[in-house]
């Protein structure tokens, strides 16, 4: 059987002028299995749904805040920077991910765009919505666990690690406020934030809002997540 063509979205960097990607989610592809291809965000519906045809799995990876506007919302002063090609074209592409029901899987940004576009919205700033938060901010290594996660029984990501408690990287200052219908919170912090949701309907679709892509060939079991994900991709070919 051939490998699965797995689809990385892309960083666009607007001062420079290029579009990039981390080695690190490159090789955790290939480590699992997988032909890693990356996708150059467009603003053309037409190539977007070439992308959806061409892979067999979507991964969405880590980048800037998303415009609040998407979930309806005005934004506040603690927002990032946003991306308005990546908002456009991500948006576009898991949407149609979803509903050819094809395997997907979210990191960070990832997670969050995820939940948007199936119509949950997102804390802006934790901080500002929840002062009471652990530091979600590390700046220990990217491969370093700087607190836990609790994972709920019976969900698939319970399935995939073999834990109810993980412990993770921490890289955000966004996360779900309000879970998308049809999916559930898979993973909570100490603090309450949402760290992972999944959908309740479609075969493979999980969202996780560290970076295992930074911890797979550091922290034991970490490329589970992976494995799990192409495989997937795998067997909807």
């Amino acid at each position: 059987m051939k490998q699965p063509i797995i689809g990385i979205t892309c960083f666009v960097d607007f001062k420079e002028e290029r579009q990039r990607q981390n080695e690190t989610y490159i090789q955790a592809v290939l480590k699992a299995g997988g032909v890693p291809v990356l996708l150059p965000a467009v603003d053309s519906e037409d190539i977007t749904k070439e992308h959806a045809q061409l892979i067999d799995g979507l991964l969405v990876s880590g980048g800037p805040d998303m415009d609040p506007q998407y979930f309806g919302e005005q934004p506040v002063p603690e927002l990032g920077n946003v991306n308005p090609l990546m908002d456009i074209y991500e948006s576009r592409l898991v949407q149609l991910i979803l509903d050819l029901d094809k395997p997907l899987l979210g990191i960070c940004r990832g997670e969050q765009v995820l939940n948007v576009v199936a119509g949950g919205t997102l804390h802006q700033d934790l901080r500002r919505a929840l002062p009471q938060v652990l530091k979600h901010g590390q700046d220990q290594p990217r491969w370093y666990p700087s607190h836990t996660v609790r994972i709920a029984p019976g969900t698939k990501l319970a399935a995939i690690f073999e834990t109810e408690e993980l412990a993770v990287n921490s890289f955000h200052h966004q996360a779900v406020a309000k879970v998308a219908p049809g999916f559930i919170a898979s993973a909570h912090a100490q603090d309450g934030v949402i760290e992972a949701i999944e959908s309740q309907s479609h075969r493979f679709v999980i969202g996780v809002l560290w970076h295992p892509e930074g911890m797979w060939n550091q922290v034991k079991n970490y490329d589970s997540l992976f494995a799990a994900f192409v495989q997937a991709a795998r067997e909807g070919r």
